[in-house]
């Protein structure tokens, strides 16, 4: 029941969060105790990106995502640059490199939202699920195989995230109306998982740093003009806030990048999850925020499946 997870930014496969991915990155060298530290501090970078989008407060969700992902855009570039890359890849792969892109976009707008209106590690716990959906839509679109013990671990975990969404449902005074931004938190895992699935179709085809590049220019491009058809002038500490969402969200990815080339994805991919556990920290010292017992058993679940996987990955890689 190999289960990987990830979430935002990125170039391996599917691990954490809290933005978005891009290719598999192979090991140059075996470096785990400084791989595992390199994970851990991606972690908390990806939880400061969340907390900076709840920081930035009230401005639109396309200003938002527009400047985090202009900063990873520049990132990109230089990326691509120092690799030797091609900038936005081949021309006969530009169908999945755009919808890769698209969908990528997609879950990015959805956890910005979430983590708007729902609490910060209720959000993220939501949007870690997105390595299952891979798992299902690899077996479904890829033909990788499925079996009965990875369809197990993908029902706890959607048995975790519906723990999570309940609450929302239950207790919020908003009534039915909150389970919206819960099923908008599930729907970014969701298309991340999309994400990483074409991602997966498109490795050694193009390199990461170019899908990354390719990533950032069309949600750049695409979010510009909502954008400026609503501008709000920022205030100072917004305009901080909105700084921070693309500077933590580039280091996260880069630390988590440099974690994977240093160790094998199955030796350091179950810290990714360590977001979770520090966007819980940031919600409550920032906004007084405590995840209920549902959301705490939730977590639980989602968290232990993917040790399970983690812990059989690598008995699978001492095995060849």
């Amino acid at each position: 029941m190999a289960v990987a997870g990830n979430s935002d930014t990125s170039s391996t496969p599917p691990q954490s969060s809290s933005s978005e991915p891009s290719a598999a990155a192979s090991s140059d060298g075996e470096d785990r105790p400084r791989a595992v530290v390199l994970m851990c501090l991606s972690a908390i970078s990806f939880a400061l990106m969340g907390a900076m989008v709840k920081l930035s407060g009230d401005l639109p969700l396309f200003e938002k995502v527009f400047v985090r992902n202009l900063i990873s855009l520049g990132v990109a570039v230089v990326m691509v640059r120092i690799a030797g890359d091609r900038l936005l890849g081949h021309w006969h792969h530009q169908p999945l490199l755009l919808a890769r892109s698209l969908i990528g976009l997609g879950g990015v707008m959805s956890f910005f939202y979430a983590i708007d209106h729902l609490l910060l590690a209720d959000a993220t716990i939501l949007n870690k699920l997105s390595p299952f959906f891979v798992s299902l839509f690899a077996g479904l679109f890829l033909a990788e195989r499925l079996g009965g013990w990875r369809l197990v671990g993908m029902l706890i975990a959607f048995s975790g995230a519906a723990l999570v969404i309940k609450p929302q449902l239950a207790f919020a005074e908003g009534g039915a109306e909150a389970l919206v931004p819960a099923l908008i938190g599930l729907g970014s895992a969701m298309l991340a998982g999309a994400a990483y699935t074409l991602i997966r179709a498109l490795k050694g085809r193009e390199a990461s740093a170019t899908i990354v590049l390719h990533f950032s220019l069309v949600s750049t491009v695409v979010t510009l003009v909502p954008m400026l058809m609503d501008p709000v002038m920022p205030s100072g500490p917004q305009a901080l806030a909105l700084l921070g969402i693309g500077l933590f969200a580039a280091g996260g990815q880069i630390l988590m990048t440099t974690a994977y080339r240093m160790a094998p994805a199955g030796e350091v991919s179950i810290y990714s999850y360590l977001t979770i556990v520090f966007s819980a920290l940031a919600g409550w010292a920032l906004w007084g925020e405590v995840p209920d017992v549902a959301s705490l058993i939730g977590f639980a679940l989602i968290a232990g499946v993917a040790l399970v996987g983690w812990h059989a990955s690598r008995v699978a890689g001492r095995v060849v």
